[in-house]
């Protein structure tokens, strides 16, 4: 039997201690030095010039001249000495007591705070003081609340206190925060206009109080909105006053008696409506495109508004210089320039504010003929290597049962490209489509809408969508970019309204117009950009339904209309639903739609009859673009040439001898597709052979798509010229899925593959005609296990997008559901549930006087479920209540909390 030896056993336990306090002493030791890192990288740029500055976000034409301010267009810088005594001491008494005492830091104030929270037994009370609050808006707009973020503005509001005074403090923070719910309480000038239109000298006791009571939570405590919680909110303030000694036990009692009604302002502040459309736009882009929130992030936008534009845009949908036809049709519209993707001008809306739901690029409908172009027509140049001279065949089209007609009721038989084209016969282009979908499947033509910049996440493609048959449909914005390609020689650039965005306090520079340009993309090529352009010019000059285009900008153009399926209580079938104008020059491309809001069509049972609005005001802005001088001009591509063709044959052929002239046409055709017998055939490349391709590479990107990598080829001046091509071919098992052309020797393709998939990817040079090819390299990729995509939702009433929080007088909302079609979403509001797929929408009845909160369950097609962020608004109880909520409600509360504090009642 072994017997235990207690020395071993010892000794053993000793070495165990020493390891851990070892390992101990290295994780305390780490976490100190990654802490210390940390808050240094946060406050090693410290300048007390950035956080002085008395400059707000504002945004700056394309002259650099300023045309919008963030906060308020009332809003004016107002110096300490400006600020009356009774609002400094309500300010201090609600946000920090000892402000004046304290160096930027107040221990007793964080060591209460932290007996609050744990008391509470979470987080029930902040510790900031007012320096602290101030550097958290300069340098931590958009951080989350961890330890080293406080650790660094504790350690930044020290080194401001030493290096400026307690009262530019405050007056810098005065005139940066929100004081209410609406961009018009930014700054204490504007929100003394906007609650009492006074200046802040003017401001009595319980308008102070009010005020100060308001900052702890903007949105909660607007009184417009809020009224029995701003007063009790403000009687707390003047409580405080009274208990720090700054008011006589008789001025609180009789500040307290006095009813918030009685001295707010009746008729608060609206927003300004100028150039609304253009500065809403800015906004959604700088968050978009930077991540930063120009309300929280003092920063200068660059951006490219053409001012005389958007005044001559702004002045038509207030119907100053046009009339429509009724209050009820809505317009959108978007203006670009062709070669660089720069929006210059935009319509969202007749009475268009800031927030609310823009036509020109939130409110997707279905497109019509407009379409036809960069679908039907371009695919079939593109993968079919149709001519100009080609013949459409414009006889009965029938599919299933599904026998659309032309407009006129009648079919045209064997019609030129032009006639199918300008006369948009809608047989022609069915016909057409048929045959590119037989030949490249229906994926390649929704890659190939999605390359042009379509979103077809929520569609479901069919042949209808060659004639705008779609199911939730497109926006102006989507078109301008679209038919801009067609100018630009099939090159598709991101639509966008910034140059270049600069972060005030850091000097930071993002250049987004650089950054989108960098990523544009060959969405057609060239030679198919160029026989769109060769069509559409030549019908625009010929067909009168186009004259107002034809003012000798080498102007083409494309009308379209949709129409109802009866679908709607009280409006026909095939009544008009959707009006479209898309036009492109040289030098610029132009998309505007007409037509009824959905709650109008069901409320009021409107619907289009009469004239193509939009096509009206899109010839409106043709004059407008016209009394420029004209900077670009229409390129013939080298892979593009000139033929005779037998007129009417296909595959093509030469003409002889003995062809009669009236069977003869030139046409033009893509080098390598020219007629049999021609001596135009051959392509010209400085290349006769093509060079191998030494390496390619693929993988998986972290969102799951797939990037490519090739060797780049030498000569560049063959890619350059457009000669030789990229090309990568992507097979699942042995079916080809996509293809892509590419101008660059890397990219991210644009092709969605399915989860936990794996493909073989093929690399190649080619040719642009295809008659060569080099050596191809296989690469195989595995995408990665991806939950299906969640689902997103709006909410609308009256016909307007409603924000967050928001207070409405109607009596129905609409809320309108995007995502992955196989997924249901549960919606309920109200008591009320009902249950649709994503992309699809559902109403619901309100009463005045309550409050609502919109809830949405998605249920994934594996049985998986989501809980989608809430939404809740109030409905307004009568008119006199209602106080505009729509001009005050269009920032949402996370823009506008301006500390990170709880209510704090004593102190």
């Amino acid at each position: 039997m072994k017997t235990k030896n207690p020395k071993l056993n010892s000794e053993i336990r000793r070495k165990v201690l020493i390891s851990i306090i070892i390992a101990g002493c290295v994780i305390i030791a780490s976490a100190g030095v990654y802490f210390g890192v940390t808050v240094y990288s946060q406050i090693k740029d410290f300048d007390i010039n950035n956080l002085t500055t008395t400059t707000t976000s504002k945004q700056v034409d394309e002259n650099g001249k300023s045309y919008y301010t963030y906060g308020s267009n009332q809003g004016k810088y107002t110096s300490y000495n400006a600020l009356p005594e009774v609002f400094v001491d309500a300010l201090v008494s609600a946000e920090d007591s000892r402000f004046f005492i304290h160096n930027g830091f107040d221990m007793p104030r964080i060591v209460k705070a932290m007996l609050s929270n744990l008391k509470a037994g979470g987080i029930a009370a902040g510790g900031s003081t007012i320096t602290q609050q101030l550097i958290k808006k300069t340098y931590y707009p958009n951080e989350e609340k961890t330890i080293q973020r406080k650790l660094g503005e504790i350690i930044l509001a020290i080194q401001a206190s030493q290096q400026t005074t307690k009262q530019k403090v405050l007056e810098l923070y005065v005139n940066k925060i929100y004081f209410g719910r609406s961009t018009n309480t930014v700054g204490i000038y504007a929100a003394s206009k906007y609650y009492f239109n006074k200046t802040p000298s003017q401001l009595t006791l319980p308008e102070a109080a009010l005020l100060a009571g308001a900052v702890n939570s903007p949105v909660y405590y607007d009184a417009f909105n809020n009224l029995t919680k701003a007063q009790n909110r403000r009687n707390i303030i003047l409580g405080l006053m009274y208990q720090h000694g700054y008011i006589t036990k008789s001025e609180y009692e009789t500040a307290k008696a006095t009813k918030v009604a009685n001295y707010l302002n009746s008729k608060p502040l609206t927003q300004s409506k100028k150039y609304a459309s253009y500065v809403d736009r800015v906004s959604r882009e700088v968050k978009q495109l930077t991540g930063y929130d120009p309300n929280k992030t003092n920063m200068t936008i660059y951006t490219y508004l053409d001012t005389e534009l958007q005044q001559s845009l702004d002045n038509i949908a207030a119907g100053k210089t046009y009339t429509f036809p009724d209050r009820f049709m809505q317009m959108g519209g978007v203006v670009q320039e062709a070669k660089t993707g720069r929006i210059i001008g935009l319509m969202s809306a007749r009475d268009f504010k800031a927030g609310n739901y823009s036509y020109a690029f939130s409110d997707r409908h279905q497109p019509g003929s407009s379409i036809k172009p960069v679908l039907d027509y371009a695919t079939a140049f593109e993968y079919l290597y149709w001519s100009t001279g080609h013949i459409a065949d414009d006889t009965r089209y029938s599919s299933g049962g599904w026998t659309p007609k032309n407009w006129d009721r009648q079919y045209h038989g064997r019609v030129t490209l032009y006639e199918a084209l300008g006369k948009s016969w809608n047989a022609a282009a069915l016909h057409t489509l048929a045959d590119v979908y037989k030949k490249v499947g229906k994926t390649k033509l929704v890659n190939w809408l999605k390359n042009l910049g379509y979103n077809m996440s929520d569609e479901s493609f069919s042949l209808a969508y060659g004639i705008g048959g779609w199911s939730h449909g497109t926006t102006p914005l989507q078109m301008a970019a679209a038919y801009a390609a067609i100018s630009n020689g099939g090159v598709y650039i991101q639509p966008h309204t910034i140059k270049k965005v600069v972060i005030n306090t850091t000097g930071e520079t993002i250049n987004v117009d650089q950054e989108l340009r960098n990523d544009s993309r060959q969405a057609m090529s060239k030679a198919t950009a160029f026989m769109l352009r060769n069509i559409m010019t030549t019908y625009v000059k010929q067909y009168s339904d186009y004259s107002d285009f034809d003012i000798g900008d080498e102007i083409g153009a494309k009308t379209g209309t949709s129409n109802h399926d009866g679908s709607i209580a009280g409006i026909p079938a095939n009544k008009s639903k959707d009006n479209w104008l898309c036009a492109y020059s040289p030098d610029y491309a132009w998309s505007f739609w007409d037509g009824y809001s959905y709650n109008d069509q069901v409320n009021h049972k409107m619907y289009i009859s009469g004239t193509n609005q939009a096509k009206i005001v899109a010839a409106k802005v043709a004059k407008i673009l016209n009394t420029r001088k004209m900077k670009n001009s229409y390129e013939t591509p080298n892979t593009v040439v000139q033929a005779k063709m037998i007129r009417g044959v296909y595959p093509y052929q030469s003409p002889t001898s003995s062809t009669p002239e009236s069977s003869i046409t030139t046409a033009w055709f893509v080098k390598g597709h020219t007629p049999s017998g021609s001596d135009t055939s051959s392509t010209t490349t400085s290349t006769d052979t093509l060079n191998a391709l030494s390496s390619f590479n693929a993988s998986v990107t972290s969102d799951n798509k797939i990037r490519v990598i090739f060797a780049a080829y030498d000569p560049s001046s063959d890619v350059a010229s457009g000669n030789v091509v990229y090309r990568v071919q992507v097979f699942k098992g042995s079916t080809s899925v996509y293809s892509q052309s590419l101008t660059t020797s890397s990219a991210t393709l644009n092709f969605t593959p399915e989860a936990n998939t794996t493909y073989r990817v093929i690399g190649y040079y080619s040719l642009a005609s295809g008659a060569k090819t080099s050596n191809r390299i296989s690469r195989s990729v595995t995408t990665n296990n991806k939950t299906t995509q969640d689902a997103t939702y709006t909410v609308s009433s009256a016909g307007s997008r409603i924000t967050n929080g928001a207070t409405i007088n109607g009596s129905t909302i609409y809320v309108n559901t995007s995502g992955d079609a196989a997924s249901r979403l549960t919606i309920s509001c109200g008591g009320t549930t009902r249950t649709v797929n994503a992309g699809s929408g559902a109403s619901f009845s309100v009463e005045a006087g309550r409050s609502y909160t919109v809830t949405v369950t998605q249920t994934n097609s594996d049985g998986t479920t989501k809980s989608l962020d809430s939404f809740s608004f109030s409905v307004a109880a009568s008119d006199e209540d209602n106080n505009d909520n729509e001009d005050t409600a269009n920032t949402n509360q996370d823009n506008q909390d301006n500390t990170d504090e709880t209510e704090e009642v004593t102190e």
